[in-house]
């Protein structure tokens, strides 16, 4: 079905080898799942196998690869005939402004008649259990129902091989469960899968071989057999299994005690008024959770003054107006995309940064020494999301929001990112981390704030006693 032979591939505007040498043979009906650091070639093979590079991500290549019948020369069109993708990004592949008409728009494309297309987006959306997906305006959905909604419009077009790169990383863990028995169906109707994730669990009772990928070259293979006794800690990787991650002990610090009150704090979800009454101490790194789309996002952009609000914000015992929360708030969005504006990583960082002092600490805890002549643009996903992060920490602000900070970082990554919030909320700064990783979670957090549609509906401290309590309310 699947077949790189002695395969090499490099873009255009790369220094070295992203795919180096890749022998590699997949069956008809296979999972087969690559994981490994950010920016190691994961998704530049999956590029390869869904025809975009060297076609639309320019690059040089040599050896052998077979995609079903096809090689690279066929056009993308013919590729698409094959291969379904769905990218870790999903507005990269939208093509319409509601939802119903995305889905309609490959079948559309393809000739099929309209009462057809109408029973596949019925089948897909009960499929999916997202009937509420249906006639939606796209941008008005949350980063996790835009996730789901690329996802079901890939399966309009029934193909052989489907590609997905980090399908669940902005997924609420209740949607990964339903996108797992999606994953399941078209594997038990024979289709191809080929997977880059950092997020690994839910592939568990799935995978058939699983590569660790780095510096472009496959270093490790397992087999269902080896995947029983996984231990990710050991493999630098994230946990296969959830009964092994564990909420790390913390010591309990408390700087100032209510340094950031919010007193009737109110905003508008559609036409809902939305009341927060939260003190937040400094020492403490806060966790927000809740399903996609029950407004944790939009808490966030009223406190970071992107949206109207009203009630009394009260900082280290200073009232603001509502024009000061941008000027000491800074917040990293899920799609970072829309926070990167310079032409090398290095400007991005310090641009608007009055915290100069800590560039090299931050930069080298980050793993960012490397990338700092590049453009942002050329970096993987995760290597935007550490980018912006970075530009954070070093904007002096005092309240630092973090949107599914993790969505595209790795094990290493994620454990230097969680260490240096630790110590970033040890100064006089409120850090509030919006998150389905319960994996970062654990690493991190020392309150859990659980929202569901009329705010905050619990509070939780983070501890092993509580794990349990807190992975129920994150698949609720």
């Amino acid at each position: 079905m699947i077949e790189f032979k002695n395969f090499s591939f490099k873009y255009e505007k790369s220094d070295e080898l992203n795919v180096d040498n890749l022998n590699l043979k997949i069956e008809k009906g296979q999972l087969v799942l690559f994981t490994g650091p950010s920016g190691s070639g994961k998704t530049s093979i999956l590029k390869l196998l869904n025809g975009l590079a060297p076609e639309f991500f320019e690059g040089g290549f040599k050896g052998e690869l077979k995609v079903a019948h096809l090689s690279i020369g066929n056009s993308l069109s013919e590729f698409s005939d094959v291969v379904g993708s769905v990218f870790q990004n999903p507005k990269n592949q939208f093509f319409h402004l509601d939802s119903t008409s995305e889905l309609a728009f490959s079948m559309e494309n393809k000739g099929y008649k309209p009462e057809l297309i109408k029973q596949r987006i019925v089948e897909v959306a009960e499929e999916f259990s997202a009937k509420h997906l249906i006639d939606r305006e796209i941008l008005g959905l949350s980063g996790g129902e835009k996730q789901k909604l690329a996802f079901m419009s890939n399966m309009m077009l029934d193909a052989d091989i489907y590609i997905l790169d980090e399908v669940t990383s902005n997924l609420d863990l209740k949607s990964i469960d339903l996108i797992t028995d999606v994953i399941k169906k078209l594997k038990d109707k024979g289709k191809t899968i080929v997977i880059a994730e950092h997020r690994i669990y839910y592939l568990k009772d799935l995978i058939d071989r699983m590569f660790i990928v780095v510096n472009g070259k496959l270093i490790h293979e397992f087999s269902q057999e080896d995947i029983k006794d996984f231990d990710g800690t050991k493999c630098r990787t994230r946990q296969l299994d959830m009964s092994k991650v564990n909420i790390l002990k913390k010591k309990k610090i408390i700087n100032k005690n209510g340094f950031l009150k919010l007193v009737d704090f109110s905003y508008k979800i559609i036409d809902k008024n939305i009341t927060i009454n939260k003190s937040f101490s400094t020492g403490r790194v806060y966790s927000i959770i809740g399903e996609n789309g029950c407004g944790k996002t939009t808490f966030a952009n009223a406190l970071s003054g992107f949206i109207k609000s009203n009630g009394n914000i009260i900082l280290d015992e200073k009232k603001l107006r509502k024009k000061d929360l941008i000027k000491n708030s800074f917040m990293v969005m899920q799609d970072v995309n829309y926070q990167l504006f310079t032409n090398s990583v290095e400007g991005e960082i310090k641009l608007g940064a009055t915290n100069l002092e800590e560039f090299d600490s931050i930069v080298e805890k980050l793993n960012l020494k490397h990338l700092l002549k590049k453009h942002p643009n050329m970096l993987s996903g995760g290597e935007k999301q550490r980018v912006v992060i970075a530009s954070a920490l070093i904007s002096n602000k005092k309240i630092l929001i973090l949107d599914e900070p993790t969505s595209g970082l790795d094990f290493k990554n994620m454990y230097e990112l969680a260490n240096l919030l630790k110590e970033v909320a040890k100064k006089d700064i409120i850090i509030i981390i919006i998150t389905h990783d319960y994996e970062f979670l654990c690493t991190v957090a020392d309150e859990v704030l659980y929202f569901d549609s009329n705010g905050i509906n619990e509070k939780i401290e983070a501890s092993d006693e509580n794990k349990n309590k807190i992975l129920d309310l994150m698949m609720k």
